[in-house]
């Protein structure tokens, strides 16, 4: 069972990768976000919802705030978008990809007890949050009342995987799927205009300037390889630090230098594509698939995070 974990205040949780499988996608380019939609309604365990369909998603809801149910097709539509476009061209899923958004933690323990049984008694301490489970997000309302910031962001981090998973062939190293995954987190929406924004993510900022200001950088092959389950269990604090520096290091991989790496990481998205992806196998590691200078990698690292966090960057 493939099954990944996302934890507000944003954590996301990867227990396994799925085997390789056949190559089925869509070879369509990305678009602009027009889709189809048809609603219809959904009852679940009694709760009345919507089933919510569009080009590229089956989302079935039981939220009850029009507002949010009627933002989702737009939204769900553009992450497609993003993901396919973002890294240069990379294709659309074949399916649609099933969303479950629960109004509540106690529905979607239930959905989570459904699909899991007894395996599911090991999330219930690991608080506010959502699953992917064989490709299905199973989520729930975060927000108070009618707001939508923090549900959304689950939905972009949940849905990378979601679309990876559909799409490539080989699994991708989990510090780059979980590194992704938060980098997609950050939008905002300007004027009734969605913008994804990676740095808008006070989250992972903030956790990130505790760890500088600290002096606790992990190294980066100590940051490649390291497990989520392995820190969940030393702490919560520990994963939440982690996930804040792959979401900088992901970060420092698409902007430095004007996209000095880019190229490194589409050449990775595209050997996972297409099943011939493979790690490095000398002692840095992945780091290699970047540069042949792994000690001057984590220098330019370090100095640039440290830019990157302070107060009044022009980034923000």
């Amino acid at each position: 069972m493939n099954l990944k974990l996302f934890i507000a205040t944003v954590l996301l949780f990867s227990v396994s990768c799925g085997a390789p499988k056949s190559q089925q996608t869509d070879p369509r380019p990305a678009a602009a976000p027009q889709t189809q939609v048809h609603k219809e309604a959904w009852t679940w365990k009694g709760q009345n919802g919507t089933n919510v369909l569009t080009d590229g998603w089956n989302i079935k809801t039981t939220i009850t705030y029009e507002h949010i149910v009627d933002s989702l097709p737009t939204f769900y539509e553009s992450l497609l978008k993003h993901y396919s476009t973002v890294f240069g061209e990379l294709p659309y899923p074949q399916e649609r990809l099933n969303v479950f958004l629960f109004a509540d933690e106690p529905q979607w323990q239930q959905k989570v007890v459904e699909l899991l049984g007894d395996e599911a008694c090991q999330w219930e301490g690991l608080g506010r949050g959502g699953l992917t489970i064989d490709g299905t997000a199973v989520l729930y309302h975060l927000d108070s009342r009618g707001r939508s910031r923090a549900t959304f962001r689950i939905a972009a981090h949940e849905g990378w995987h979601q679309y990876a998973e559909a799409v490539l062939q080989d699994c991708l190293p989990t510090w780059l799927d979980e590194g992704i995954g938060t980098w997609m987190e950050g939008f905002r929406i300007r004027r009734g205009v969605l913008e994804f924004q990676p740095a808008s993510n006070w989250d992972r900022l903030s956790t990130l300037r505790t760890i500088v200001a600290s002096d606790r950088l992990t190294s980066l092959p100590s940051l490649l390889s390291s497990e989520p389950n392995t820190l969940l269990a030393q702490s919560r604090g520990a994963l939440l630090g982690y996930y804040a520096q792959l979401w900088a290091f992901t970060s420092f991989i698409m902007e430095y230098n004007d996209g000095q790496y880019r190229p490194a990481l589409r050449r990775i998205l595209t050997d996972a594509l297409n099943g011939r992806l493979r790690e490095p196998r000398r002692h840095a590691g992945w780091l290699l698939a970047f540069t042949e200078d792994p000690s001057e990698m984590e220098e330019e690292y370090r100095s640039w995070i440290k830019a990157y966090v302070r107060p009044g960057n022009s980034w923000r």
